[in-house]
Formats: C-alpha cells, structure tokens, sequence
C-alpha cells in the first residue's frame, strides 16, 4: 500500500489542499474494491478528497453518499457515515448492488 500513499502524497502536493491525505483511506478502499481499487481511490479523491469528513449539503463522507437516495438504505449505518470504514462499505454496497455501479457518482462517469 505504501505505493497508494506516495502517489495520493504526490496529487495532494500538487494539489490546493494542504492536508496531508489519509493514510488509512487507500488500505480501506482496496481492501473493499480489490480490483477495481484505482478507481475507487479516483472517485473519492474527486468526491471529497479523501476526506471522510466531508459534507455537500446532502452528500456525506469519502464518497459523498447522497442522503435523500441512501440515508434509510442505511438507517441503522448512516451515523457512522463519516468513518471511512463505513462510507466505503456504504459505497461498495452501492456499487455492488445497484445497476449503475460508479455511474452513480458524477466522479465515476466517463466522460
């Protein structure tokens, strides 16, 4: 993982936000996606920069985890929706489990 890490390192540099990214959010994220880990990192760095924190007036979490659609999916889940355990099985459920897949999120779509 530590090659996750000092690329995220590298983006984050580069990048306008000055927090350091999460250690912790490439190993959670891979071990859910497994193959399809690169992506997965991709659509939550674009969603909220890896920061399970984040809030978008009704999107919560690392992958912004849209309340009006997902919060009674998750009723028993949702106040938790801010740890990155959590928002990453949420997604991965999602995912796994809906037609759309990443298409759901706007960072997900091919443009």
């Amino acid at each position: 993982m530590n090659v996750w890490l000092a690329i995220w390192a590298i983006l984050d540099f580069a990048s306008v936000n000055h927090e350091p990214p999460n250690p912790e959010v490439p190993e959670v994220v891979c071990e859910y996606f497994q193959e399809d880990c690169v992506r997965a990192l991709g659509v939550a760095w674009c969603e909220s920069l890896h920061n399970p924190r984040a809030y978008n007036g009704v999107d919560h979490g690392l992958f912004q985890i849209n309340e009006h659609y997902w919060g009674d999916v998750f009723d028993e889940h949702w106040h938790k929706r801010y740890e990155i355990v959590q928002s990453t099985w949420m997604a991965h459920y999602i995912h796994e489990n809906t037609r759309g897949g990443w298409q759901l999120w706007t960072c997900g779509r091919y443009k």
